[in-house]
């Protein structure tokens, strides 16, 4: 039983975007409603009806040949996926650019028979944000695993959490995390993520560490790990995935433990939106009260806006809100947005400008 989540760092993914006009000398705020819908493939019907709860259907997934990967489910059907693997990026390579490179690679995933795709142990949260909007024009499911450690911090420096929050606004299937961790590791890093998830969630243990003589053979027997994999089904993890040490024998054991776990009696906390507003950037997360939420007075966009963030950490308010006026803008913002330690709202005349800005921002704003 996950515990509910206690004294985490405070900030949801309404999947809206508040845009702030001005005319005729008084303010007002229209909401516009943007689709961050998963478009599904037929060939996963059971999982697309199942996508808007945090139970999913279940799945493991094993390596095939090369990058494809072949889905298990629980009634006996094998699924063609693929892996999207996350490049180091060139220096001067543009998001934009970067995303394209990610079209190309899902191309041939589909190709070669993919049904859905795997960004696999992605470093950092941009990395999952270009696979997602990569993975939109090919219509495939989507499962985001992001590179952590045993404390559920990601290479890039943000937690687990943060990045969920982010990845499940923008539609992806399911969220998962991979890495050297044992099945109670990962357990535990997934604790702190639960009580904010939305969507499937996934996990990628290994068998443990090998053995210094024997290098083919880990510390967990495949009987022991599929034992030890149930503190993460009790967790609601729905899809595994195969890592370092799982055999043919491991595979086989967690299969039935994953097929034969009876998730009806799990009670999972979760966190209340009716009384807070749950926000996230590249690093953190924050928890808002409804009844008390303080914005800045618009924040222009420009070369260094550190001191602006500075001075807003010490007026002590809730979010920061950044005016866009033009794309070039949102460029700009994007580029000072790893100094704001504060979660954003973005503020625009502009609809080409507040797609633009919410598309570079690493983290979900209002």
């Amino acid at each position: 039983m996950c515990p509910p989540l206690h004294n985490e760092r405070i900030m949801v993914n309404y999947k809206k975007v508040f845009i702030s006009t001005q005319p005729v000398g008084w303010f007002f705020r229209c909401t516009i409603l943007f689709c961050f819908c998963t478009l599904r493939c037929n060939a996963i019907e059971n999982w697309e009806k199942k996508m808007d709860t945090s139970y999913g259907p279940r799945l493991f997934i094993s390596r095939n040949t090369g990058d494809l990967l072949s889905a298990e489910t629980q009634d006996n059907r094998m699924i063609t996926g693929g892996i999207l693997t996350a490049d180091e990026p060139e220096e001067d390579c543009s998001f934009s650019e970067l995303m394209s490179q990610a079209r190309k690679k899902i191309a041939c995933l589909v190709k070669k028979g993919a049904k859905f795709i795997v960004a696999e142990n992605c470093q950092t949260l941009q990395q999952a944000r270009i696979a997602v909007f990569a993975a939109r024009k090919e219509k495939l499911p989507l499962i985001v695993t992001m590179l952590c450690d045993a404390e559920g911090i990601i290479p890039s420096g943000g937690t687990v959490t943060a990045a969920l929050i982010s990845l499940q606004s923008l539609g992806v299937s399911a969220f998962g995390i991979s890495g050297n961790l044992t099945p109670q590791e990962s357990a535990d890093v997934l604790e702190l993520a639960v009580p904010f998830a939305k969507i499937p969630l996934a996990a990628s243990p290994t068998a443990g560490n090998p053995n210094p003589i024997l290098p083919d053979v880990y510390d967990l027997s495949p009987q022991n790990m599929a034992d030890a994999i149930t503190p993460i089904l009790e967790c609601g993890v729905s899809v595994l995935l195969e890592n370092k040490g799982v055999s043919p024998e491991h595979a086989g054991c967690i299969r039935q433990k994953l097929f034969s776990f009876d998730s009806t009696a799990l009670h999972l906390e979760r966190e209340d939106e009716l009384e807070h507003i749950i926000l996230a950037n590249e690093k953190n997360f924050f928890i808002i009260s409804n009844e008390r939420l303080d914005f800045t007075e618009p924040i222009p966009c420009h070369h260094d806006m550190s001191d602006d963030f500075i001075a807003a950490e010490e007026d002590s308010v809730d979010v920061l809100e950044i005016q866009i006026d033009t794309p070039d803008d949102s460029v700009v913002f994007a580029e000072n947005a790893h100094l704001a330690g504060l979660p954003v709202m973005f503020r625009s005349d502009d609809e080409l400008a507040l797609k633009s800005a919410l598309m570079l921002y690493n983290g979900k704003a209002m």
